[in-house]
């Protein structure tokens, strides 16, 4: 028995190979990709993938087939019939399809939540807030989708998990607030701002990947659990 499941060969098709990604986690994509490869290679795993090129032109023609044979055919029937190609050329005990979307996120306070993650607002300027300024509304947030099929290409799991904002918030004073005046909420208005370096905490993106496939593959137990 390996750790956490007893598959060892896993086959890892690309991010978002059923699903285009936002142009917005085009930088993630690598980041991303290597914590994947670190945290299932830590658990013992042998990994095989293939190129995005080939695994979309794969995934379509798996469609097209699915279609033909059931014109309401979706996601899972496709993927079926995508794992039986794929287990023409290789094999393997599991298939990993990950991918990354943008979800909307709900700020109460000082943080936002979505997809079973909390995170906290990066704030620019917040000593110009009074503590009970009211801090609601959505901003876009990154999530990692991932499935994990058996050899004959059922479903084992299928998990969602929230990964990082996207956005800080800048305070901006309105017109005629002096700064040696006390805060107010009817005194300043907030904006998101891209925020630059998103995916720069890798603990959160190693919660990310263990939170999302621990259905089939349970986290490694830490030392004195």
């Amino acid at each position: 028995m390996l750790a956490g499941n007893p598959a060892r060969n896993l086959l890892v098709l690309p991010l978002n190979v059923a699903a285009i990604l936002p142009t917005e986690l085009e930088a993630a994509r690598p980041i991303v990709w290597e914590e994947l490869e670190i945290y299932l290679r830590a658990q013992g795993k042998e990994l095989k993938t293939l190129s995005l090129e080939a695994a979309r032109r794969l995934w379509v023609a798996s469609i097209q087939e699915a279609r033909a044979a059931d014109a309401r055919a979706g996601y899972d029937e496709a993927a079926r019939v995508m794992v039986g190609k794929l287990s023409r050329y290789a094999a393997f005990d599991a298939v990993i399809a990950p991918s990354l979307f943008v979800r909307k996120a709900r700020i109460a306070g000082r943080s936002a939540s979505w997809d079973g993650v909390e995170r906290p607002l990066e704030i620019e300027a917040a000593e110009r807030l009074p503590a009970d300024f009211p801090l609601e509304g959505v901003a876009p947030g990154a999530s990692l989708h991932a499935v994990v099929l058996d050899p004959q290409g059922n479903k084992l799991e299928e998990e969602t998990v929230g990964l990082e904002l996207l956005v800080g918030v800048r305070v901006i004073r309105k017109r005629g607030w002096s700064t040696e005046e006390a805060p107010s909420a009817d005194g300043a208005t907030l904006e998101f701002t891209p925020r630059t370096e998103a995916f720069a905490s890798r603990e959160h993106l190693r919660e990310g990947i263990a939170r999302a496939l621990a259905g089939f593959l349970p986290p490694p137990a830490r030392a004195g659990d």
